[in-house]
């Protein structure tokens, strides 16, 4: 059976998307993957007639999720038969973007009326990644000639790239490519990104830590692109499985549940796998008292800061401190932390400090809580 991967991409006006879209299918299919793609909805409905001005805003952006949402759906069907050892699927923007141009009401309540809630949309995809309009940082290559529905001027398309980022914050994997090189540079690292979460060659997953501080909360949650989401993770080792983990991410019927499978390659790289998993077997996982080897809770603030995505990790049984992730595609990949947090220390290698050891660590703490 193929393994489908879903990518989404998104950003302002004159990104780059459709450019980026052609890229990638051609260098994904040389590498030997199976490449769907669905083009750019809003476009297509525009093209045809509709828009928000003859139908009003609601109406239109109700009509764009929905026909988006079919869209994505008849590309999984057809994933599903892929005889191809990875397929992907990448979409021309993703469900969360028309959340982008109307109110947050509006779009749960049509959201909500397909059966769909945010933080399910937000673990839709594998992967999303936000290409940075050229109205920032390459403004002089910024045009509307070359998109008869596009009518943003320099000053809207900032304001509606910035919305597009916060309103995708919260997503496992987001990733910001911005306009710090030429286009072939900007497709590059793009498509560096993509294979990094495709698999080829291998899913690696590459992440430095760091003990900080206590964060200011009401400063975390002023921030334009950040968003909590409540975790639970359970950590088993079974006779048939080996050592794996459930997540539980968000909670009540926003609850999302996660299998991951990690093999270490070194302290700082690892391959991960995930599978997204029912709610019924997540507790027949979790019911499984006699493999569990810990659980933990946590919020986790995702943050993006300067084109950066972090994860900003809140623990019940600290008030004192808490940790900062940020995951790499190179051990030497050079980053920039966060002003707004204090950190004491890199603690990649410290082993008291990884979410399973914590879990084993407070096990009576978490224990109480169930």
């Amino acid at each position: 059976m193929s393994q489908i991967i879903k990518i989404a991409l998104t950003g302002g006006p004159c990104a780059g998307k459709s450019s980026a879209m052609t890229f990638l299918k051609t260098e994904l299919e040389q590498a030997g993957a199976e490449v769907l793609c669905l083009d750019e909805t809003a476009t297509k409905l525009m093209a045809s007639g509709k828009t928000p001005e003859n139908m009003g805003s609601y109406a239109f952006h109700s009509l764009l999720f929905k026909t988006q949402l079919e869209g994505e759906k008849r590309l999984g069907k057809l994933a599903e038969k892929s005889a191809a050892e990875k397929c992907v699927i990448l979409c021309d923007r993703g469900l969360m973007d028309s959340r982008a141009y109307v109110t947050d009401d509006e779009f749960f309540r049509y959201a909500n009326g397909h059966g769909w809630f945010e933080n399910e949309i937000l673990c839709e995809y594998d992967a999303v990644f936000h290409l940075v309009t050229a109205a920032k940082g390459a403004e002089k290559y910024y045009q509307t000639d070359n998109n008869s529905v596009r009518s943003d001027d320099l000053e809207a398309a900032r304001r509606l790239d910035d919305r597009l980022i916060s309103v995708w914050t919260g997503t496992p994997h987001l990733r910001v490519i911005d306009n710090s090189t030429d286009f072939d540079g900007k497709l590059k690292r793009l498509l560096i990104e993509t294979l990094a979460v495709v698999g080829i060659p291998e899913p690696l997953e590459i992440e430095r830590k760091f003990l900080i501080f206590y964060p200011d909360l009401k400063l975390l949650n002023s921030l334009p692109a950040c968003r909590r989401i409540p975790l639970s993770q359970t950590y088993l080792k079974t006779p048939e499985e080996g050592r794996f983990r459930i997540r539980k991410r968000g909670e009540g019927e926003q609850a999302v549940f996660i299998k991951t499978v990690k093999k270490k390659i070194s302290d700082i790289r690892r391959i991960e796998t995930e599978e997204r998993i029912s709610e019924a077997e997540y507790n027949s996982y979790f019911s499984q008292k006699e493999y569990c080897q810990g659980t933990i809770a946590k919020d986790r603030y995702c943050i993006v800061w300067k084109n950066t995505y972090f994860e900003l990790d809140v623990f019940p049984f600290w008030d004192k401190l808490a940790l900062l992730e940020i995951e790499l595609l190179d051990e030497s990949q050079p980053f920039e932390l966060p002003d707004f947090v204090t950190v004491l220390r890199e603690v990649t290698f410290e082993k008291q400090f990884r979410n399973k050891t914590l879990a084993q660590t407070y096990k009576e703490f978490f224990e109480k809580l169930q």
